[in-house]
């Protein structure tokens, strides 16, 4: 099995497993990662062992260790290696890599910014909601005075659908406060503006649904609708993309609900499912039905 076997593998199970696969990363890094895996290796070591187990300064060092071979790192690779070293709390090494970024484009100003939104990926927990938000905020601010990127753009937008999915997940309580709530919205909004100037018309569409999913979160119907149909949208225009167009009929139908137009509602939902019926893959399968369980009780 290759390097690149390997790690596609960990992208897909590192969750179930996280033990085991930080003992995958940590066995994959005794030899030299090649220079086009070195931005999934590295990003698993930030996410597995930085996130999960909080051993930031390990992760640097595998990444370091993985990626010594080459005489240039990938920019994906630099700001993962600096997000480490920021974490681990050594802030001179993170500032050196934030200006080893440029030497692919970036200007200062904009390595910092992409670091930082990474680093801010991993931090929105509840007990820091609100100090999340207010460094989000900041992010957003600086990206929206950029002149077109279309690196530091794609990182950034990424980083952005991160931190926002996390806040998601927060409970209601804390994401009835303000600070949260315009956070959210700001992040989810800029992270489509920047996949409008660097990404695909699939990373459009998804940009919609991050921000269907936001406004439905906050009850606000008419714009959830509004991002969902959007979406839904680009997908017709532009080709087949079932699983996304599943998820957005789904979002459609709880924006319905929670604006009284059950009738709609329950004719997207039901052509939603429809569509997850002929998935063959049983956790896709899951994720939808964990997703649609709640609208279904909305129809008594």
């Amino acid at each position: 099995m290759t390097v690149a076997d390997e790690l596609s593998l960990l992208m897909q199970n590192h969750d179930d497993e996280p033990e085991a696969a930080a003992g995958q990363l940590r066995h994959i890094a005794q030899s030299p990662v090649p220079a086009d895996q070195l931005g999934r290796f590295s990003w698993l070591c930030v996410h597995v062992i930085g996130e999960k187990y909080q051993r930031w300064s390990e992760a640097y060092e595998l990444i370091v260790k993985a990626s010594s071979a080459h005489e240039t790192i990938p920019l994906a690779a630099l700001r993962n290696a600096a997000v480490a070293a920021h974490l681990s709390g050594d802030l001179l090494t993170g500032l050196k890599l934030e200006r080893r970024m440029t030497q692919h484009g970036l200007r200062p100003d904009q390595a910092t910014m992409v670091v930082r939104a990474a680093a801010l990926s991993f931090l929105a927990i509840r007990e820091r909601a609100v100090d999340a938000a207010i460094a989000l905020q900041t992010v957003v601010a600086a990206v929206r005075q950029w002149d077109e990127t279309k690196d530091a753009d794609a990182l950034v937008a990424a980083s952005l659908n991160n931190i926002v999915s996390a806040l998601l997940e927060l409970d209601d309580e804390t994401l009835a406060q303000s600070q949260v709530r315009e956070a959210m919205k700001d992040g989810a909004f800029a992270a489509r503006e920047l996949w409008h100037r660097a990404g695909t018309w699939v990373n459009h569409e998804r940009a919609d649904y991050l921000c269907a999913l936001v406004f439905n979160r906050l009850g606000e119907f008419a714009k959830a609708l509004e991002a969902a149909e959007r979406g839904r949208q680009l997908i017709e225009t532009h080709g087949s993309e079932d699983v996304d167009l599943a998820f957005l009929m789904l979002e459609s139908a709880q924006a319905l609900f929670g604006l009284e137009r059950r009738e709609e509602g329950a004719g997207w939902l039901r052509q939603a499912a429809a569509i997850a019926e002929g998935w063959d893959d049983e956790s896709l399968k899951d994720w939808f039905a964990g997703k649609a369980k709640p609208l279904y009780s909305m129809l008594g």
